[in-house]
C-alpha cells in the first residue's frame, strides 16, 4: 500500500514535489492506514550514466541526492521505491533501463536505501526479451545486492499477446502468463495494460484489468499478488467508478497504491481511500483473492474468503442502469447457522438476514458487505 507519481504527476516532478506529497501521506492519515510507500515512477532519472556504468541523477531534480531522500522518508515511518525498465530504454525514454547494468542497477538502488523496485517491460518490448528471463536475472540481482538490503520487486510487463504482429510476443511472454513465473522471484506482478494515462483513466479499463486480474487467483497468496494497476481518483472515473474500483481491487487483494496529487484529492476520494473496513478486506492475512461466484447479464456476484471465516461479497453492477443483485450465505460459501450478520462497509450499517443477500445496485457501482455468521 502507498502512493505513486505516475497519475498524479506524469513523469515531472521534483525532491519538493516527493516531499510534499509524503507530507500529505502522513498529514491525511492515510500512512496510518497502511499507505507507507512512495514510489517514484517513470520521471525519476533521464537516463545519463558515467564512464563507469553508473547511474547519474540529475542535482537540479534531487538537489540533497536519494540517498538522503530515502533517510528522510524513513525518518518519518515511510518506505521508498522506484522505478527502471527491464531493456536498455525505459517508457519514459532513452537509456532509461538497466539491461546490461542488472546487478550495478540493483547495488546502487540498495546502497540509496529503496525499499522497492518497479521494473517495466518498454525496453523489454523493443528488445524483445523474454519476460522470464530477464526478471528472474533482476530478482538475482537483488538477492545478490551487495548491501544485502531486501527490496520488493514488482514485475511490469504489460504487452498484450501478438501486440506486434504474429507471435510478437506470444501469449507465455505476455502480461497474461506473467502468473506463471513471477510469484516465485517477484512481490507483484501486473496482469495487463495500464488503466489509463494520467488525466485520463476509464472505468472500461478498470474493468478490463479487473478481469484479466481474476484470471488466475491461484497464484496470489502473502507475499506475491496479481496486480491489476494503480488506484485512480481523480483521473477521469466519477466517485462512483473510483469506488467501485477500490471495492474491486479489494475483493482482488491487489496492491493498494494511489496514484493521484495529494495535495488535490478531493474529499469523497480521500474518504473513499482511508476506509478501514475496505482495507480491512484487502489487506485480510489470509491473503486470498477474490472470485467470480455467480453472474447473470450485467450482475455480478464475487466472493473472498477471510482469515476469520467471514466471507467478503461484492455485488457489481456492470450494466447501464440500477439492478437488484442478490446470493445467499450459503450460495458464498459460509457454514449454516441460525442468522447471519451483513455488513455494509461503505454504508457502515449492519443488518440480519438468514441467507437472503441483496441490494439494488446504481450503473457502475457495487455493495461491498462482510457476511459472518451469528
Amino acid at each position: 500500500m502507498g502512493w505513486d507519481t505516475y497519475f498524479a504527476l506524469g513523469g515531472r516532478y521534483s525532491e519538493a514535489t516527493v516531499l510534499t506529497e509524503a507530507s500529505r501521506l502522513i498529514s491525511l492519515g492515510l500512512a496510518r492506514r497502511g499507505y507507507r510507500y512512495v514510489w517514484l515512477d517513470v520521471g525519476w532519472w533521464k537516463g545519463r550514466r558515467d564512464a563507469g556504468g553508473q547511474i547519474e541523477v540529475d542535482a537540479r531534480q534531487w538537489p540533497h541526492g536519494l540517498a538522503w531522500l530515502t533517510r528522510t522518508l524513513h525518518a518519518a515511518g515511510l518506505l521508498v521505491g522506484l522505478y527502471t525498465d527491464a531493456g536498455p530504454n525505459g517508457c519514459g525514454g532513452a537509456g532509461q533501463g538497466s539491461y546490461g547494468h542488472y546487478q550495478q542497477d540493483a547495488d546502487r538502488f540498495a546502497a540509496w536505501g529503496f525499499d522497492a523496485v518497479k521494473v517495466d517491460f518498454c525496453g523489454g518490448t523493443e528488445y524483445r526479451l523474454n519476460p522470464p528471463v530477464v526478471y528472474g536475472a533482476f530478482h538475482q540481482a537483488i538477492a545478490a545486492n551487495a548491501a544485502h538490503r531486501p527490496m520488493l520487486l514488482s514485475v511490469c510487463n504489460f504487452q498484450q499477446p501478438e501486440q506486434y504482429g504474429p507471435e510478437r510476443p506470444p501469449l507465455s511472454e505476455s502480461a497474461f502468463a506473467s502468473y506463471s513465473f513471477a510469484p516465485p522471484i517477484a512481490n507483484s506482478w501486473r496482469t495487463d495494460i495500464d488503466v489509463g494515462r494520467p488525466g485520463s483513466v476509464s472505468f472500461a479499463n478498470v474493468l478490463r484489468n479487473m478481469d484479466a486480474d481474476a484470471a488466475a487467483p491461484q497464484a496470489a497468496g502473502p507475499g506475491h499478488w496479481n496486480d491489476p494497476d494503480y488506484l485512480a481518483p481523480g483521473q477521469g472515473m466519477s466517485g462512483r467508478q473510483f469506488r467501485s474500483q477500490l471495492s474491486m481491487w479489494s475483493m482482488l487483494a491487489a496492491p493498494l497504491m494511489i496514484s493521484d496529487d495529494l495535495t488535490k484529492i478531493d474529499a469523497s476520494s480521500l474518504t473513499a481511500v482511508g476506509n478501514s473496513e475496505v482495507i480491512a478486506i484487502d489487506q485480510d492475512a489470509a491473503g486470498s483473492q477474490g472470485t467470480l461466484a455467480s453472474s447473470s447479464g450485467a450482475a455480478q456476484v464475487w466472493v473472498k474468503a477471510l482469515r476469520d471465516g467471514s466471507r467478503a461479497v461484492a455485488l457489481l453492477n456492470r450494466g447501464a442502469g440500477p439492478m437488484m443483485i442478490s446470493t445467499s450465505a450459503t450460495a458464498i460459501g459460509m457454514p449454516l447457522a441460525p442468522g447471519y450478520d451483513v455488513r455494509d462497509v461503505w454504508a457502515h450499517r449492519t443488518r440480519s438476514t438468514r441467507g437472503p443477500i441483496a441490494a439494488r445496485v446504481p450503473s457502475d457501482g457495487v455493495v461491498l458487505v462482510r457476511v459472518s455468521g451469528v
